[in-house]
């Protein structure tokens, strides 16, 4: 199966972002605050919804290969491909809780239950698995669907936060840190990344060349440029100028619209008419390859700074520290490659419990599989 650039870049792109900008935020003075809102709201695409839909896009590649792969061979054991697909998840859902327990000791964060983005990331992964069964355009209604309930739900229940009742409790559960990339308004975006690693992954069923980018130019690039348009316009009309506040639904359509073109122009540029910016590229490739590790590291840089710099000072401090951080990287993909990886090591993980887990509660089958060898 052929592996389309283009979702490299975009990770490599929202992890370069999300790095850079949580930076200006441990950096910069109160007085020039200004700068980091400009940055993060009008950036959001790229920042934490952008994990979110390139997560899905790559969950759904794996999940479809490792099928398409398994009904090649004759190897019908989904069940094994859904326990790994599981495990994955709920061990990065382990990793965030374990994480946000720390962020609540060193740096007053509001409790463990916090929607930061790998948490949302795993449950995200949780709910989708069965949607994986259904239509491309059912997902995409639930998408929309839940954006708008997002916005009715969250009103309904604001008068009960902080009470001990049922409705405090699901405010709690649902919307704990709404700053952050609640479960609701963000799981969409993983969906929607799995719509379009469907379509990433039928093009890449396609053989011959000329054929595939028909294909993706047809059911990718069309759609979601003239799609992305609309959703930016009507992002950006609606509620004027609330298009820039990521709490909101007209910020979640500008910052989809953003993203289907972003995607859209990348895979042109990219995988249709192969473009190579070489030195460009290997920069995300870094960013891209270590995304989970980069994201969870990325935070020690919080103990270089103090937040006292102006909107002129800080680049001083960010420009070099970037430079190293990505030099660093560097040396570690060439020394040691995908073994400083997260990600690698979860999914090995994950296979191994899975495997362990076969093994109990089908001894029968391995034996028998055994002995065929």
């Amino acid at each position: 199966m052929k592996r389309f650039i283009a979702i490299d870049i975009f990770r490599g792109l929202c992890i370069f972002y999300m790095t850079f900008g949580h930076m200006v935020y441990w950096g910069v003075s109160n007085a020039n605050f200004w700068l980091y809102e400009i940055i993060w709201n009008y950036g959001a695409p790229i920042g934490g919804g952008g994990f979110l839909l390139v997560s899905g896009m790559s969950a759904s590649l794996s999940y479809r290969n490792r099928v398409n792969k398994a009904k090649i061979s004759g190897d019908t054991r989904l069940k094994k491909i859904r326990n790994e697909y599981l495990l994955r998840a709920l061990i990065i859902f382990l990793i965030s809780i374990i994480w946000n327990f720390i962020g609540t000791l060193y740096m007053n964060l509001p409790g463990i239950w916090l929607w930061f983005v790998i948490q949302t990331i795993s449950i995200s992964l949780i709910i989708a698995w069965p949607l994986f069964k259904v239509s491309k355009f059912l997902r995409l209604i639930i998408c929309f669907v839940s954006w708008i309930g997002n916005e009715w739900i969250f009103l309904w229940l604001s008068p009960y936060y902080g009470q001990k009742n049922v409705f405090g409790i699901l405010f709690y559960t649902l919307y704990n840190t709404p700053e952050q990339n609640v479960i609701l308004a963000y799981f969409p975006f993983l969906l929607l990344g799995t719509v379009i690693g469907d379509i990433f992954f039928e093009a890449g069923l396609n053989q011959e060349p000329n054929k595939q980018d028909s294909f993706l130019k047809e059911k990718l690039i069309r759609p979601s440029v003239i799609g992305g348009l609309i959703l930016i316009i009507f992002g950006v009309l609606f509620r004027f100028p609330d298009f820039s506040n990521k709490e909101t639904f007209s910020s979640h359509m500008f910052i989809v619209g953003i993203e289907l073109i972003l995607i859209s122009t990348l895979t042109y540029l990219k995988d249709i008419k192969k473009i190579h910016f070489n030195k460009s590229y290997r920069l995300f490739e870094y960013y891209s390859f270590y995304s989970f590790t980069i994201f969870l590291a990325h935070n020690l840089l919080y103990f270089l700074f103090q937040p006292r710099l102006n909107f002129l000072e800080i680049w001083l401090y960010i420009v070099p520290i970037m430079v190293l951080w990505t030099l660093l990287f560097r040396f570690i993909y060439k020394k040691w490659g995908k073994y400083a990886s997260l990600k690698f090591l979860i999914s090995k993980s994950a296979v191994y419990i899975s495997d362990k887990i076969e093994l109990i509660h089908t001894p029968e089958d391995q034996i028998a599989l055994i002995k065929e060898n």
